[in-house]
């Protein structure tokens, strides 16, 4: 069964935050998913989002996706001590419920021992996630064959590009794959909203 996710905006000290989620799930002996918005390269919507960033804003703002039943706990356990001065219920600002999530990527390999890593990588994908627009380019020339770092031609080429499209958490998962393989080149999430 899939789980719902939803994006909250909370306002405070990233460390004071992580330690309430963090303490949360050591206290409630549970473990939950969820992620920082730019530790993992998710898209923002407006240019404001990307304003804040950029200004000391970005430093007490912060766009995390977090499973329903944490951040159901988190605010129950925030309305249940009451207005503090770090953190409390009024710090939470926003919530929207997410229905999916997709990147885009593209990749380049001039040896086969890395394409087929690369086909390996795309080929492995949970369930929940589907690829989409994939359309990758095998070349071999064999007249090009020999060890020429800056050759404008290559004995084997590798190339294309595609979209990823699933469900939380199993994206991550898959973009993160993707982000390992230096020749692999995801973009940023982009957030499909319920």
């Amino acid at each position: 069964m899939s789980k719902n996710f939803y994006e909250v905006v909370v306002e405070g000290n990233y460390h004071t935050i992580y330690g309430l989620f963090e303490g949360y799930m050591l206290g409630t002996g549970k473990s939950w998913h969820y992620y920082f918005s730019k530790k993992v390269n998710i898209k923002r919507d407006t240019l404001s989002d990307v304003l804040k960033q950029w200004v000391s804003l970005g430093n007490k703002i912060h766009h995390i996706i977090i499973e329903e039943e944490l951040l159901n706990g988190i605010k129950n356990a925030l309305a249940n001590q009451g207005e503090k001065k770090d953190l409390g219920t009024a710090y939470i600002k926003s919530e929207k419920k997410i229905k999916g999530a997709s990147f885009n990527f593209e990749f380049k390999a001039y040896a086969k021992k890395f394409a087929d890593e690369i086909k390996a990588i795309i080929s492995d994908l949970p369930e929940g996630i589907s690829l989409m627009d994939y359309n990758p380019k095998e070349k071999v020339d064999k007249d090009a064959k020999g060890v020429e770092l800056y050759s404008p031609e290559h004995e084997y080429e590798f190339q294309g590009k595609g979209k990823v499209k699933g469900t939380f958490p199993e994206i991550i998962d898959v973009w993160e794959k993707f982000e390992k393989h230096p020749l692999i080149n995801p973009q940023a999430i982009e957030i499909e909203w319920a």
